[in-house]
């Protein structure tokens, strides 16, 4: 069966819905599907991944328009090009603006939802209205809807009276084996350092974790904030203004391959803070690498960790120094989370379950 992905950035870029998109056509095409990707890019061009197509298409139409109108583009191309493929698969609610043509030609339109992006705060209100408007016409006319995680599924019931099918996004195991100089690089020491690793964004308040490890005067750990903003080089410049006089706050930028996984599986402690996550691929990282995880107390850090986290009121600099000092100071009592995370993640969050989660659904449409 050959399945049109249809959504999200190059392929080859490190985000969310490229995660899903990578790792999902590459166990599909292991399964013996053939998944064709389409993704926004800097070019026109064709290229086979793991076994899999990829069609990137350069991008168009400016930065609102962009992705609605490459949905449409891929989904024309798709039906010309691929016309055997039955499952036209859209990720997130601007490309899935073109899945009437799929629809009217007999196909079977998907739309994934991937988080709330209409709550993000680098929109304006104005942004923010359009996006959640949009959100609810893509939701009324879709009758096939999956989503990363049980809270958007919930709210998809809750707020729109439809069905949707939970099916999360997963990670891969890691070997443990990393050939890395980061932590000499940056002058870091295995177990000496908490760890955010992220977007830069407020959203995620890297400000707000900042700001508690100088209050909390921690001695003898360091503070290390892994991730990059080119978007919004003023909140960078905040972050740094946070730490200019705490020499144990140290920023890498971003990190990819051995370099994060040396990162993760060295830390004393992973940070994610956030107000808002749709289900936090770098905390499901944290977990399979059997960190102990402080986290905000929002659903989705919830649905990824269950039981076993180190729960935060999310912007609260107080809260967050008070759980910072407390796994610290209880840090071999907290060992048994480290277990207990990884367990989590090889039961519910791996691709081969998440595979095998995808192909039961599409099969279910027929």
């Amino acid at each position: 069966m050959k399945i049109i992905f249809i959504g999200g950035r190059d392929i080859h870029t490190i985000g969310g819905i490229e995660s899903y998109m990578y790792n999902l056509a590459t166990c599909l095409k292991n399964n013996g599907y053939e998944p064709v990707v389409f993704c926004e890019s800097d070019r026109n061009e064709v290229e086979y991944v793991n076994g899999f197509k990829v069609v990137h298409n350069k991008s168009i139409g400016g930065r609102y328009l962009c992705k609605i109108l490459l949905g449409h583009k891929a989904t024309a191309y798709a039906l010309f090009k691929e016309r055997e493929a039955k499952i036209y698969h859209y990720n997130a609610w601007p490309p899935t603006m073109a899945s009437w043509l799929a629809a009217i030609i007999g196909k079977k339109p998907i739309f994934q939802g991937h988080g709330f992006g209409w709550k993000r705060t680098k929109y304006s209100p104005r942004q923010q209205k359009i996006m959640k408007v949009m959100e609810w016409l893509v939701v009324k006319i879709m009758k096939n809807i999956t989503a990363v995680s049980q809270e958007q599924t919930d709210y998809f019931l809750t707020h729109y009276g439809k069905k949707c099918v939970t099916i999360p996004t997963a990670v891969n195991l890691p070997d443990d084996n990393y050939e890395s100089n980061i932590l000499e690089n940056f002058k870091l020491e295995a177990e000496g350092y908490y760890l955010y690793l992220g977007r830069l964004v407020q959203d995620k308040n890297p400000d707000y974790l900042i700001k508690a490890f100088n209050k909390s005067g921690i001695q003898g750990k360091k503070l290390v904030i892994a991730g990059s903003n080119d978007a919004d080089s003023q909140y960078v410049e905040y972050l740094h203004q946070l730490s200019a006089e705490n020499p144990s706050v140290i920023f890498t930028g971003a990190v990819y391959g051995n370099d994060k996984e040396m990162l993760l599986s060295k830390c004393f402690a992973f940070c994610l803070p956030s107000t808002l996550e749709g289900l936090p691929i770098t905390l499901l990282e944290a977990m399979s690498h059997k960190r102990i995880c402080l986290a905000s107390n929002i659903p989705a850090n919830k649905e990824a960790l269950g039981d076993s986290g180190v729960w935060v009121q999310y912007e609260d600099v107080d809260d967050l120094c008070d759980k910072m000092l407390y796994i610290l100071k209880n840090h071999k009592d907290l060992e048994i989370q480290k277990k207990a995370n990884y367990r989590r993640v090889v039961e519910n969050f791996t691709w081969d379950r998440v595979t095998d989660l995808y192909i039961k659904y599409i099969k279910s449409l027929d």
